[in-house]
Protein backbone atom coordinates (compact mmCIF):
# COMPACT_ATOMS: atom_id res chain seq x y z
CA UNK A 1 0.00 0.00 0.00
CA UNK A 2 3.06 2.28 0.89
CA UNK A 3 4.77 1.77 -2.15
CA UNK A 4 1.75 1.91 -4.25
CA UNK A 5 0.91 5.91 -3.10
CA UNK A 6 4.70 6.45 -3.25
CA UNK A 7 4.54 5.14 -7.19
CA UNK A 8 1.75 7.55 -7.65
CA UNK A 9 3.03 10.94 -5.72
CA UNK A 10 6.36 10.04 -8.30
CA UNK A 11 4.35 10.12 -11.08
CA UNK A 12 2.63 13.45 -10.10
CA UNK A 13 5.69 15.22 -11.03
CA UNK A 14 7.16 12.90 -13.66
CA UNK A 15 9.95 16.06 -14.40
CA UNK A 16 10.91 16.23 -10.91
CA UNK A 17 11.61 12.48 -10.85
CA UNK A 18 13.26 12.44 -14.16
CA UNK A 19 15.72 14.60 -12.72
CA UNK A 20 16.59 12.78 -9.73
CA UNK A 21 16.32 9.42 -11.75
CA UNK A 22 18.68 10.75 -14.48
CA UNK A 23 20.98 12.52 -12.49
CA UNK A 24 21.25 9.03 -9.81
CA UNK A 25 21.81 6.95 -13.14
CA UNK A 26 24.68 9.20 -14.45
CA UNK A 27 26.63 9.20 -11.00
CA UNK A 28 26.50 5.84 -10.26
CA UNK A 29 28.02 4.50 -14.24
CA UNK A 30 30.31 7.11 -13.96
CA UNK A 31 31.66 5.05 -10.37
CA UNK A 32 31.08 2.14 -11.34
CA UNK A 33 33.05 2.64 -14.55
CA UNK A 34 35.92 3.61 -12.85
CA UNK A 35 36.38 0.76 -10.41
CA UNK A 36 36.12 -1.26 -12.96
CA UNK A 37 38.37 0.18 -15.06
CA UNK A 38 40.44 1.21 -12.32
CA UNK A 39 40.70 -2.82 -11.20
CA UNK A 40 41.05 -4.25 -13.94
CA UNK A 41 43.92 -2.36 -15.46
CA UNK A 42 45.92 -2.75 -12.14
CA UNK A 43 45.08 -6.79 -12.62
CA UNK A 44 46.08 -6.47 -16.53
CA UNK A 45 49.10 -4.30 -15.62
CA UNK A 46 50.24 -7.00 -12.88
CA UNK A 47 49.52 -10.25 -15.07
CA UNK A 48 51.78 -8.59 -17.98
CA UNK A 49 54.74 -8.54 -16.09
CA UNK A 50 54.24 -11.60 -14.62
CA UNK A 51 57.68 -13.57 -14.65
CA UNK A 52 59.66 -10.18 -16.24
CA UNK A 53 62.25 -8.64 -13.21
CA UNK A 54 64.34 -6.50 -15.05
CA UNK A 55 64.04 -5.28 -18.69
CA UNK A 56 67.16 -4.58 -20.65
CA UNK A 57 67.76 -2.00 -23.75
CA UNK A 58 68.96 1.66 -24.88
CA UNK A 59 69.26 4.51 -22.70
CA UNK A 60 66.17 6.84 -21.92
CA UNK A 61 63.13 6.86 -20.42
CA UNK A 62 62.71 3.62 -18.23
CA UNK A 63 58.82 3.95 -17.98
CA UNK A 64 58.87 4.45 -22.47
CA UNK A 65 61.51 0.89 -22.26
CA UNK A 66 58.91 -1.00 -20.55
CA UNK A 67 55.77 0.31 -22.58
CA UNK A 68 57.30 -0.59 -25.58
CA UNK A 69 58.99 -3.87 -24.92
CA UNK A 70 56.47 -5.11 -22.69
CA UNK A 71 53.13 -3.72 -23.34
CA UNK A 72 53.66 -2.85 -26.32
CA UNK A 73 52.62 0.64 -26.39
CA UNK A 74 55.32 3.39 -26.71
CA UNK A 75 57.88 3.54 -29.09
CA UNK A 76 61.33 1.70 -28.53
CA UNK A 77 64.19 3.94 -26.78
CA UNK A 78 66.44 2.53 -29.20
CA UNK A 79 68.45 -0.70 -29.97
CA UNK A 80 71.48 -2.63 -28.19
CA UNK A 81 74.01 -4.93 -29.48
CA UNK A 82 73.28 -8.74 -29.09
CA UNK A 83 76.94 -9.36 -28.21
CA UNK A 84 76.89 -7.22 -25.27
CA UNK A 85 73.72 -7.99 -24.14
CA UNK A 86 74.70 -11.71 -23.91
CA UNK A 87 77.15 -11.03 -21.27
CA UNK A 88 74.48 -10.80 -18.59
CA UNK A 89 71.82 -13.11 -20.63
CA UNK A 90 74.10 -15.96 -19.77
CA UNK A 91 74.85 -14.71 -15.72
CA UNK A 92 74.40 -17.39 -13.43
CA UNK A 93 72.11 -15.42 -11.70
CA UNK A 94 69.54 -15.16 -14.41
CA UNK A 95 67.07 -17.87 -14.78
CA UNK A 96 65.65 -16.27 -18.56
CA UNK A 97 66.54 -14.46 -20.79
CA UNK A 98 63.97 -13.27 -23.92
CA UNK A 99 65.64 -11.11 -26.59
CA UNK A 100 62.89 -9.16 -28.83
CA UNK A 101 63.49 -6.93 -31.54
CA UNK A 102 60.96 -4.45 -32.88
CA UNK A 103 61.15 -2.62 -35.89
CA UNK A 104 58.48 -3.61 -38.44
CA UNK A 105 54.75 -3.77 -38.63
CA UNK A 106 51.33 -4.45 -40.89
CA UNK A 107 48.21 -2.87 -40.81
CA UNK A 108 49.40 -1.43 -37.30
CA UNK A 109 50.36 -4.74 -35.60
CA UNK A 110 53.93 -5.30 -34.76
CA UNK A 111 55.69 -7.67 -35.81
CA UNK A 112 58.06 -8.68 -32.89
CA UNK A 113 61.00 -10.82 -33.35
CA UNK A 114 61.87 -13.28 -30.68
CA UNK A 115 63.02 -17.07 -29.83
CA UNK A 116 59.79 -19.69 -29.21
CA UNK A 117 60.79 -18.87 -25.11
CA UNK A 118 58.38 -15.66 -25.43
CA UNK A 119 55.67 -17.19 -26.24
CA UNK A 120 56.58 -20.23 -23.38
CA UNK A 121 56.65 -17.09 -21.21
CA UNK A 122 53.07 -16.23 -21.51
CA UNK A 123 52.01 -20.13 -22.20
CA UNK A 124 50.97 -19.62 -25.86
CA UNK A 125 50.82 -22.67 -28.27
CA UNK A 126 49.13 -21.90 -31.54
CA UNK A 127 45.75 -22.99 -31.33
CA UNK A 128 46.02 -23.19 -35.25
CA UNK A 129 49.28 -24.28 -37.31
CA UNK A 130 52.85 -24.48 -35.68
CA UNK A 131 55.07 -22.49 -33.94
CA UNK A 132 58.13 -20.87 -36.19
CA UNK A 133 61.38 -22.64 -36.82
CA UNK A 134 62.90 -20.61 -39.80
CA UNK A 135 63.67 -16.66 -41.03
CA UNK A 136 60.53 -15.14 -42.39
CA UNK A 137 58.13 -17.50 -40.44
CA UNK A 138 55.07 -15.94 -38.33
CA UNK A 139 53.04 -16.73 -35.85
CA UNK A 140 50.27 -14.79 -35.37
CA UNK A 141 48.60 -12.89 -32.14
CA UNK A 142 44.83 -14.37 -32.50
CA UNK A 143 43.29 -10.75 -32.30
CA UNK A 144 45.73 -9.41 -35.17
CA UNK A 145 44.87 -12.37 -37.33
CA UNK A 146 41.37 -11.97 -37.47
CA UNK A 147 41.48 -8.63 -37.38
CA UNK A 148 44.19 -8.26 -40.63
CA UNK A 149 42.78 -11.43 -42.16
CA UNK A 150 45.42 -13.91 -41.55
CA UNK A 151 45.27 -17.46 -41.76
CA UNK A 152 48.09 -20.09 -41.46
CA UNK A 153 49.97 -20.14 -44.95
CA UNK A 154 49.13 -16.76 -45.11
CA UNK A 155 51.67 -14.28 -47.12
CA UNK A 156 52.48 -10.65 -46.35
CA UNK A 157 54.87 -7.95 -46.62
CA UNK A 158 55.92 -5.77 -43.55
CA UNK A 159 55.78 -2.19 -43.36
CA UNK A 160 58.92 0.04 -41.99
CA UNK A 161 57.88 1.42 -38.35
CA UNK A 162 55.23 1.00 -36.11
CA UNK A 163 52.38 3.12 -37.88
CA UNK A 164 49.65 2.00 -40.66
CA UNK A 165 51.60 3.68 -43.27
CA UNK A 166 55.10 3.52 -44.78
CA UNK A 167 57.73 1.80 -46.38
CA UNK A 168 56.41 -1.57 -47.38
CA UNK A 169 59.25 -4.01 -47.67
CA UNK A 170 58.36 -5.65 -51.48
CA UNK A 171 59.62 -8.77 -51.78
CA UNK A 172 60.22 -9.95 -48.88
CA UNK A 173 57.28 -11.51 -47.49
CA UNK A 174 56.30 -13.27 -44.00
CA UNK A 175 54.15 -16.63 -44.22
CA UNK A 176 52.17 -17.29 -41.29
CA UNK A 177 52.41 -20.82 -39.91
CA UNK A 178 50.19 -20.68 -36.50
CA UNK A 179 47.28 -18.67 -34.76
CA UNK A 180 47.83 -18.02 -31.12
CA UNK A 181 44.78 -18.79 -29.00
CA UNK A 182 42.99 -15.49 -27.25
CA UNK A 183 44.75 -15.06 -23.97
CA UNK A 184 43.98 -11.38 -23.24
CA UNK A 185 47.03 -10.15 -23.13
CA UNK A 186 49.62 -8.19 -25.32
CA UNK A 187 50.18 -11.06 -27.56
CA UNK A 188 47.08 -10.90 -28.94
CA UNK A 189 47.55 -8.47 -31.19
CA UNK A 190 51.24 -9.18 -31.65
CA UNK A 191 52.90 -10.91 -34.94
CA UNK A 192 56.03 -13.04 -33.96
CA UNK A 193 58.76 -14.22 -35.60
CA UNK A 194 62.38 -15.21 -35.51
CA UNK A 195 64.43 -12.73 -34.65
CA UNK A 196 66.78 -13.82 -37.85
CA UNK A 197 63.76 -12.83 -39.91
CA UNK A 198 64.18 -8.75 -38.68
CA UNK A 199 67.91 -8.90 -39.29
CA UNK A 200 67.42 -10.70 -42.78
CA UNK A 201 65.41 -7.78 -43.56
CA UNK A 202 66.92 -4.67 -42.35
CA UNK A 203 70.36 -5.99 -43.31
CA UNK A 204 71.91 -4.19 -46.07
CA UNK A 205 71.56 -5.88 -49.58
CA UNK A 206 74.50 -5.23 -51.28
CA UNK A 207 75.40 -7.75 -54.97
CA UNK A 208 78.76 -8.96 -54.60
CA UNK A 209 79.00 -10.97 -58.04
CA UNK A 210 79.96 -7.60 -59.85
CA UNK A 211 82.57 -6.23 -57.46
CA UNK A 212 84.34 -10.23 -57.21
CA UNK A 213 84.09 -10.23 -61.15
CA UNK A 214 85.87 -7.74 -61.97
CA UNK A 215 88.38 -8.06 -59.24
CA UNK A 216 88.62 -11.34 -60.20
CA UNK A 217 89.02 -10.17 -64.21
CA UNK A 218 91.87 -7.53 -63.30
CA UNK A 219 93.39 -10.22 -61.00
CA UNK A 220 93.64 -12.62 -63.83
CA UNK A 221 95.13 -10.07 -66.23
CA UNK A 222 98.00 -9.26 -64.02
CA UNK A 223 98.41 -12.61 -63.34
CA UNK A 224 99.05 -13.68 -66.92
CA UNK A 225 101.17 -10.58 -67.71
CA UNK A 226 103.41 -11.33 -64.69
CA UNK A 227 103.02 -14.81 -65.32
CA UNK A 228 104.97 -14.19 -68.46
CA UNK A 229 107.23 -12.11 -67.84
CA UNK A 230 108.53 -14.32 -64.95
CA UNK A 231 108.57 -17.10 -67.24
CA UNK A 232 110.74 -15.46 -70.11
CA UNK A 233 113.09 -13.49 -67.24
CA UNK A 234 113.69 -17.45 -65.65
CA UNK A 235 114.02 -18.86 -68.85
CA UNK A 236 116.78 -16.61 -69.51
CA UNK A 237 117.77 -16.76 -66.19
CA UNK A 238 118.30 -20.18 -66.35
CA UNK A 239 121.43 -20.96 -68.39
CA UNK A 240 123.73 -19.28 -66.55
CA UNK A 241 122.40 -20.22 -63.08
CA UNK A 242 125.38 -22.59 -61.13
CA UNK A 243 124.22 -26.22 -59.59
CA UNK A 244 125.61 -25.25 -56.09
CA UNK A 245 123.35 -22.25 -56.16
CA UNK A 246 120.50 -23.96 -56.75
CA UNK A 247 121.16 -27.03 -54.12
CA UNK A 248 121.21 -24.16 -51.44
CA UNK A 249 118.36 -22.62 -52.74
CA UNK A 250 116.01 -26.00 -52.53
CA UNK A 251 117.46 -26.48 -48.89
CA UNK A 252 116.76 -23.05 -47.68
CA UNK A 253 113.19 -24.32 -49.15
CA UNK A 254 112.55 -27.22 -47.37
CA UNK A 255 113.23 -25.35 -44.13
CA UNK A 256 111.08 -22.50 -45.12
CA UNK A 257 108.25 -25.19 -46.09
CA UNK A 258 108.23 -26.58 -42.61
CA UNK A 259 108.33 -23.05 -40.75
CA UNK A 260 105.34 -21.89 -42.97
CA UNK A 261 103.25 -25.09 -42.36
CA UNK A 262 103.56 -24.68 -38.51
CA UNK A 263 102.70 -21.17 -39.10
CA UNK A 264 100.02 -21.96 -41.53
CA UNK A 265 98.50 -24.36 -39.11
CA UNK A 266 98.07 -21.88 -36.23
CA UNK A 267 97.00 -19.64 -38.42
CA UNK A 268 94.22 -21.73 -39.91
CA UNK A 269 92.91 -22.61 -36.14
CA UNK A 270 92.63 -18.92 -35.13
CA UNK A 271 90.63 -18.38 -38.37
CA UNK A 272 88.34 -21.55 -37.44
CA UNK A 273 88.08 -19.76 -34.03
CA UNK A 274 87.10 -16.42 -35.68
CA UNK A 275 84.82 -17.92 -38.34
CA UNK A 276 83.14 -19.75 -34.91
CA UNK A 277 82.57 -16.85 -33.52
CA UNK A 278 81.05 -14.75 -35.80
CA UNK A 279 78.75 -18.06 -36.73
CA UNK A 280 77.17 -17.36 -33.31
CA UNK A 281 74.51 -14.32 -33.27
CA UNK A 282 75.70 -13.60 -29.60
CA UNK A 283 79.14 -12.71 -30.78
CA UNK A 284 78.04 -10.86 -34.09
CA UNK A 285 78.41 -6.60 -33.54
CA UNK A 286 76.14 -6.38 -36.12
CA UNK A 287 72.90 -8.19 -34.71
CA UNK A 288 70.81 -6.06 -32.57
CA UNK A 289 67.65 -6.40 -30.33
CA UNK A 290 65.33 -3.81 -28.69
CA UNK A 291 65.28 -5.18 -25.07
CA UNK A 292 65.93 -8.49 -23.40
CA UNK A 293 63.29 -9.49 -20.91
CA UNK A 294 65.07 -11.13 -17.82
CA UNK A 295 63.70 -13.46 -15.19
CA UNK A 296 66.16 -13.92 -12.18
CA UNK A 297 66.87 -16.82 -10.17
CA UNK A 298 66.98 -15.17 -6.88
CA UNK A 299 66.44 -11.58 -5.50
CA UNK A 300 70.27 -10.89 -5.58
CA UNK A 301 69.98 -10.57 -9.41
CA UNK A 302 67.27 -7.52 -8.75
CA UNK A 303 70.08 -5.79 -6.41
CA UNK A 304 72.76 -6.21 -8.60
CA UNK A 305 71.82 -5.90 -11.79
CA UNK A 306 70.29 -2.32 -12.69
CA UNK A 307 73.33 -0.15 -10.88
CA UNK A 308 75.27 -2.44 -12.88
CA UNK A 309 73.99 -1.79 -15.89
CA UNK A 310 73.45 1.58 -15.66
CA UNK A 311 76.42 2.85 -14.45
CA UNK A 312 79.25 0.66 -16.12
CA UNK A 313 77.51 -0.12 -19.58
CA UNK A 314 75.82 2.36 -22.68
CA UNK A 315 72.72 0.14 -21.83
CA UNK A 316 69.64 0.58 -19.11
CA UNK A 317 67.69 -1.71 -16.80
CA UNK A 318 64.17 -0.94 -15.53
CA UNK A 319 62.36 -2.84 -13.37
CA UNK A 320 58.44 -3.34 -14.31
CA UNK A 321 56.75 -3.09 -11.16
CA UNK A 322 58.90 0.05 -9.97
CA UNK A 323 58.01 2.04 -13.20
CA UNK A 324 54.21 -0.09 -13.06
CA UNK A 325 53.77 1.42 -9.97
CA UNK A 326 54.90 4.77 -10.64
CA UNK A 327 52.38 4.74 -13.72
CA UNK A 328 49.37 3.59 -11.61
CA UNK A 329 50.28 6.59 -9.77
CA UNK A 330 49.96 8.91 -12.14
CA UNK A 331 47.20 7.98 -13.60
CA UNK A 332 45.72 7.92 -9.79
CA UNK A 333 45.18 11.47 -9.53
CA UNK A 334 43.36 11.46 -12.80
CA UNK A 335 40.84 8.48 -11.29
CA UNK A 336 40.61 10.43 -8.13
CA UNK A 337 39.23 13.37 -9.74
CA UNK A 338 37.08 11.27 -11.94
CA UNK A 339 35.57 10.05 -8.84
CA UNK A 340 35.65 13.05 -6.83
CA UNK A 341 33.20 14.18 -10.09
CA UNK A 342 31.01 10.67 -10.02
CA UNK A 343 30.50 11.66 -5.99
CA UNK A 344 29.16 15.50 -6.92
CA UNK A 345 26.72 13.98 -9.48
CA UNK A 346 25.42 11.78 -6.96
CA UNK A 347 25.44 14.47 -4.37
CA UNK A 348 23.39 16.39 -6.99
CA UNK A 349 21.36 13.90 -7.19
CA UNK A 350 20.88 13.36 -3.37
CA UNK A 351 19.90 17.46 -3.49
CA UNK A 352 17.39 17.36 -6.05
CA UNK A 353 15.75 14.32 -4.25
CA UNK A 354 15.86 16.66 -0.97
CA UNK A 355 14.10 19.46 -2.66
CA UNK A 356 11.84 17.26 -4.42
CA UNK A 357 10.62 15.49 -1.18
CA UNK A 358 10.28 18.43 0.99
CA UNK A 359 8.45 20.52 -2.07
CA UNK A 360 6.14 17.29 -2.38
CA UNK A 361 5.43 17.00 1.53
CA UNK A 362 4.10 20.21 1.39
CA UNK A 363 1.97 20.29 -1.33
CA UNK A 364 0.39 16.99 0.12
CA UNK A 365 0.36 18.24 3.61
CA UNK A 366 -3.68 18.38 3.27
CA UNK A 367 -3.63 14.38 1.99
CA UNK A 368 -1.20 13.36 4.79
CA UNK A 369 -3.38 15.03 7.24
CA UNK A 370 -6.40 12.94 6.25
CA UNK A 371 -4.25 10.11 5.71
CA UNK A 372 -4.04 10.31 9.81
CA UNK A 373 -7.88 11.29 9.85
CA UNK A 374 -8.34 8.35 8.73
CA UNK A 375 -6.34 6.10 10.97
CA UNK A 376 -2.50 6.30 9.63
CA UNK A 377 -0.01 6.57 11.76
CA UNK A 378 2.66 8.86 12.07
CA UNK A 379 5.15 6.17 11.26
CA UNK A 380 3.09 5.32 8.07
CA UNK A 381 4.30 8.90 7.10
CA UNK A 382 7.60 8.87 7.85
CA UNK A 383 7.76 5.50 5.94
CA UNK A 384 5.59 6.79 2.99
CA UNK A 385 8.52 9.86 2.65
CA UNK A 386 11.28 6.82 2.86
CA UNK A 387 9.48 4.94 0.66
CA UNK A 388 9.81 7.84 -1.92
CA UNK A 389 13.65 8.47 -1.49
CA UNK A 390 14.44 4.53 -1.55
CA UNK A 391 12.16 3.90 -4.47
CA UNK A 392 14.39 7.06 -6.27
CA UNK A 393 17.42 5.32 -5.44
CA UNK A 394 17.23 2.51 -6.11
CA UNK A 395 15.63 2.80 -9.56
CA UNK A 396 18.51 4.86 -10.46
CA UNK A 397 21.32 2.58 -9.61
CA UNK A 398 19.68 -0.62 -10.85
CA UNK A 399 19.79 2.15 -13.99
CA UNK A 400 23.24 3.48 -13.30
CA UNK A 401 24.52 -0.33 -13.34
CA UNK A 402 23.19 -1.14 -16.61
CA UNK A 403 24.53 2.11 -18.41
CA UNK A 404 28.25 1.47 -16.41
CA UNK A 405 27.91 -2.29 -17.88
CA UNK A 406 26.97 -1.02 -21.35
CA UNK A 407 29.50 1.97 -21.30
CA UNK A 408 32.34 -1.29 -20.56
CA UNK A 409 31.03 -3.42 -23.70
CA UNK A 410 31.87 -0.36 -25.79
CA UNK A 411 34.83 0.23 -24.06
CA UNK A 412 36.03 -2.64 -24.09
CA UNK A 413 37.68 -3.29 -27.83
CA UNK A 414 38.64 0.40 -28.16
CA UNK A 415 40.47 0.17 -24.55
CA UNK A 416 42.15 -3.34 -25.76
CA UNK A 417 42.86 -2.19 -29.62
CA UNK A 418 44.12 1.05 -28.01
CA UNK A 419 46.37 -0.06 -24.66
CA UNK A 420 46.50 -3.96 -25.07
CA UNK A 421 44.31 -4.61 -21.76
CA UNK A 422 41.54 -6.73 -21.72
CA UNK A 423 38.74 -5.72 -19.61
CA UNK A 424 36.43 -8.26 -20.18
CA UNK A 425 36.40 -8.94 -16.63
CA UNK A 426 35.69 -6.21 -15.55
CA UNK A 427 31.55 -7.07 -16.15
CA UNK A 428 30.64 -9.08 -13.14
CA UNK A 429 30.01 -6.88 -10.09
CA UNK A 430 32.01 -7.28 -7.16
CA UNK A 431 31.70 -6.09 -3.79
CA UNK A 432 33.17 -2.53 -3.95
CA UNK A 433 30.13 -2.09 -6.75
CA UNK A 434 27.87 -3.34 -4.03
CA UNK A 435 29.08 -0.35 -1.40
CA UNK A 436 28.85 2.21 -3.88
CA UNK A 437 25.35 1.60 -4.89
CA UNK A 438 24.16 0.66 -1.18
CA UNK A 439 26.24 4.32 -0.31
CA UNK A 440 24.01 5.93 -2.88
CA UNK A 441 20.81 4.73 -1.96
CA UNK A 442 21.76 5.76 1.71
CA UNK A 443 22.50 9.08 0.75
CA UNK A 444 19.33 9.15 -0.88
CA UNK A 445 17.97 7.93 1.98
CA UNK A 446 19.72 10.54 4.58
CA UNK A 447 17.96 13.60 1.70
CA UNK A 448 14.63 11.84 2.88
CA UNK A 449 15.34 12.29 6.06
CA UNK A 450 14.61 16.07 7.47
CA UNK A 451 11.02 15.56 4.98
CA UNK A 452 10.13 12.88 6.75
CA UNK A 453 10.62 14.31 10.34
CA UNK A 454 8.17 17.61 9.13
CA UNK A 455 5.69 14.49 7.45
CA UNK A 456 5.78 13.05 11.30
CA UNK A 457 5.49 15.84 13.54
CA UNK A 458 2.65 17.61 11.05
CA UNK A 459 -0.05 19.03 12.71
CA UNK A 460 -3.41 17.76 11.95
CA UNK A 461 -5.77 19.93 13.61
CA UNK A 462 -3.49 22.95 11.97
CA UNK A 463 -3.46 21.98 8.74
CA UNK A 464 -6.86 21.01 8.33
CA UNK A 465 -8.05 24.60 9.86
CA UNK A 466 -6.00 26.19 7.32
CA UNK A 467 -7.08 24.10 4.07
Amino acid sequence: MIFRIAIRNLLHKPLYTALCWLLLACSTSVLLVLWALNRQARQQLEQQIDGIDLVLGAKGSPLQLILSSVYHLDNPTGNIPLSEASRFMQHPLVESAVPISLGDSYHGFRIIGTTTAYLDKYNAKPAEGKVFSKSMEVVAGVEAARKAGLKVGSRFAGTHGLGKTGHVHEGEEYIVTGILPATGLAIDQLLLTPLQSVWDIHAPHHDPDDHDHGHAEGENHDHDHDHEDAKGHDHDKADGHDHDHAEGEAHDHADAKGHDHDEAKGHDHDHAEEAAEKADPAHDPQQQVTAVLIKFRSPMGQLQFPRMINEYTNMQAAVPAIEINRLQALLGTGAKVLRALGWLLAGLAACSIFVTLVQGTHERRYELALIRTMGGSRGKLLALVFAEAFLLGVLGVVTGIALSRVALLFLQQELFAGYHLNFSGAMPLTAADGITAAAIVGACMLAALLPAVRAFRLNIAKTLANA
